[in-house]
């Protein structure tokens, strides 16, 4: 587009057409592209022989190699470096690559240690078991049933106590002033001094729960840590990934909503619902089938399929402590009826 420009301009110029911008504005096209002096030059040739007849014509071939060599140090086409060896590639790719994993490394380990970060230690609880801990640093852990806590073996020494939690713990903290305890899970962390208070924070589950029992705990989203949340004691927090709540998250489609901690009566006994399985006490309390399935699966060690639309919503309410898989389902018989095909490690729910 540029070239075309020039060529118009030192038309209207040999023409006497050019106003003065013009002149200006081609000036400043040849010194950004040097070899435009050879269009000036062939126009000049043909401007020149135009008087000559109309079958006239410049020898181009012979300006353009006189342009050449007047402008060789423009014109001239830079060395082509030598091709590399395939071996001297293989070793700078391979260097290239050693780089890459130094740099890989050293984030992993800026990562692992930032905030003191560091996990050497895993307290892990299968399906079907559930475990007591307690911490170098005092605290008592009760670690639910498919979970996993863990935490630095010289946390006692740190200044800051914190724990990452997959799955559902509760927690007993050894009360220090100048050394919070912080349990983090996946999408919610949590702040303590000294207190007892319940977390459920399974990957499969749509909601993470926080459940105060004594002292004061502060809890923070994740994707939104500037947002703080002070829980008082027998209440519990909710962070919903899926429905609409009391506090909407800013761009996050999720939801946050604290609830005061309501007991469960089932028959001459109250039961906390979301800490009875400390006890070894599994209560549920007007829940679908469908929603009892995944704590049936963790609490069994045993997978449901429900192969029923009908049983999916069928709501129970009741208490397990001894039963087994086959005694608790006969007893999910006497208020529903469904049927059930019991294997190995699955059941099959009609």
């Amino acid at each position: 587009m540029k070239r075309s420009r020039i060529i118009e301009l030192l038309a209207r110029k040999m023409a006497g057409e050019a106003t003065k911008r013009e002149l200006e504005e081609l000036t400043e096209l040849i010194n950004s592209f040097p070899d435009a002096v050879y269009y000036d030059e062939v126009l000049q040739q043909i401007w020149l022989n135009s008087d000559e007849g109309p079958d006239s014509c410049p020898d181009i071939d012979r300006i353009y190699q006189c342009h050449k060599l007047k402008f060789y140090d423009e014109l001239v086409t830079p060395e082509q470096e030598p091709p590399v060896p395939a071996l001297s590639q293989y070793k700078k790719l391979s260097g290239a690559l050693l780089a890459l994993c130094i740099l890989f490394f050293i984030g992993i380990f800026y990562l692992g240690h930032k905030d003191n970060e560091v996990f050497n230690t895993q307290i892990i609880a299968g399906k079907g078991v559930r475990k007591n801990v307690k911490l170098p640093d005092g605290t008592v852990v009760w670690l639910n049933a498919d979970s996993k806590l863990s935490y630095n073996t010289a946390i006692n020494h740190k200044d800051v106590r914190v724990v990452h939690l997959t799955g559902e713990a509760f927690f007993d903290v050894a009360h220090s002033q100048s050394h919070p305890f912080i349990v983090r899970t996946d999408k919610i962390s949590i702040k303590v001094l000294g207190t007892a208070f319940n977390v459920k924070a399974y990957p499969v589950d749509e909601k993470s729960v926080a459940t105060l029992l004594r002292g004061s705990i502060e809890l923070s989203v994740n994707k939104n840590s500037s947002q703080k949340i002070i829980l008082n004691p027998l209440e519990k927090f909710v962070l919903d990934d899926d429905k609409q709540g009391v506090m909407k998250m800013d761009e996050q489609d999720m939801s946050l909503m604290i609830e005061h901690i309501v007991p469960v009566r089932i028959g001459n006994y109250e039961y906390i619902e979301e800490v009875s399985w400390k006890n070894n006490t599994l209560v549920f309390h007007n829940e679908t089938f469908e929603d009892l399935k995944p704590r049936m699966e963790r609490w069994f060690n045993i997978r449901v399929h429900l192969n029923s639309e009908k049983a999916k919503s069928y709501r129970f309410t009741g208490v397990f402590k001894n039963e087994n898989i086959k005694e608790a389902l006969t007893a999910m018989q006497l208020i529903k009826p469904f049927t059930f095909n019991l294997k190995t490690h699955d059941v099959i729910i009609y």
